[in-house]
C-alpha cells in the first residue's frame, strides 16, 4: 500500500520531466492552460494521500491547519486550509517561533505545466542539497508567506520535509512575479537552525 502510494506521488509531482527555470517561454496561455482547476485537483489529491498516511517518520505526512484561521469544525474538512507535509528526514533542533528568524535550504517549484516540464521558482543551492557546503537562506518567519511559516513553525532544526502549500497560503488568486495567480507550492525544505528573536529568553 505505501509502495504504491509514493508511486502515485511521484507521478503527480515528478513524471521523469525536465526542469526549467521562470525566464523560459513558451505559448504561455498553452503552458498554463486551466491552471487555477489543475492546481486545485493537485492539492486535493495531495490531502487524500496524506491524510491517509499522517505519522512522524520518514515517508509519512504531517497535515497541518493554517496558523491564521479558528479550528475547523468538526466533521469539516476544506482542502486549502492546510499545508501538507512530506517527511523526508527528521532533525532535533528548536522549533521556530513566529518572531524567530529561520535559517533554510529550499527549493521551490510548481505543478508541472501542460507540456511536463517543471518550473523552479527560487532555490538555495543547485543540483543536489549538499548540507556541509550550502548556504542557507534567513527568512522571518512572520515575513514568510502563510503556508511557508505553518510548516516552520513545526518543523525542528535538522528536518528536511516535502511542502505542499495550496494557493490560498501561498500567493492567492493574484499571484507575485513569474507565479502565476492559483498556484500550489511546492517545497524541499531543511531548517538548518533558529535564530530566537533577540532579547526573547
Amino acid at each position: 500500500m505505501k509502495k504504491s502510494l509514493f508511486l502515485f506521488i511521484g507521478c503527480l509531482s515528478l513524471f521523469a520531466m525536465p526542469f526549467v527555470s521562470c525566464g523560459e517561454t513558451d505559448t504561455e496561455a498553452d503552458l498554463y492552460a486551466d491552471w487555477e482547476n489543475r492546481n486545485q485537483h493537485y492539492i486535493d489529491s495531495i490531502a487524500v494521500v496524506a491524510r491517509a498516511n499522517t505519522g512522524t517518520e520518514p515517508g509519512q505526512w504531517k497535515v497541518i491547519h493554517s496558523y491564521k484561521f479558528s479550528p475547523p469544525l468538526s466533521g469539516t474538512f476544506n482542502a486549502n486550509d492546510y499545508v501538507y507535509c512530506r517527511i523526508l528526514e527528521n532533525g532535533e533542533g528548536a522549533t521556530p517561533l513566529f518572531t524567530d528568524t529561520a535559517a533554510v535550504s529550499y527549493r521551490g517549484q510548481l505543478i508541472p505545466l501542460s507540456n511536463g516540464t517543471v518550473v523552479t521558482f527560487e532555490e538555495t543551492y543547485s543540483g543536489e542539497l549538499n548540507k556541509e557546503t550550502s548556504s542557507p537562506s534567513k527568512h522571518a518567519v512572520s515575513g514568510s508567506v502563510t503556508g511557508f511559516a505553518t510548516a516552520l513553525m513545526h518543523m525542528k532544526a535538522g528536518d528536511r520535509w516535502m511542502v505542499y502549500i495550496p494557493y490560498s497560503l501561498g500567493y492567492g488568486s493574484a499571484g507575485k512575479n513569474t507565479i502565476k495567480g492559483y498556484s500550489t507550492l511546492i517545497f524541499d525544505l531543511y531548517l538548518d537552525d533558529v535564530y530566537p528573536l533577540k532579547g526573547k529568553k
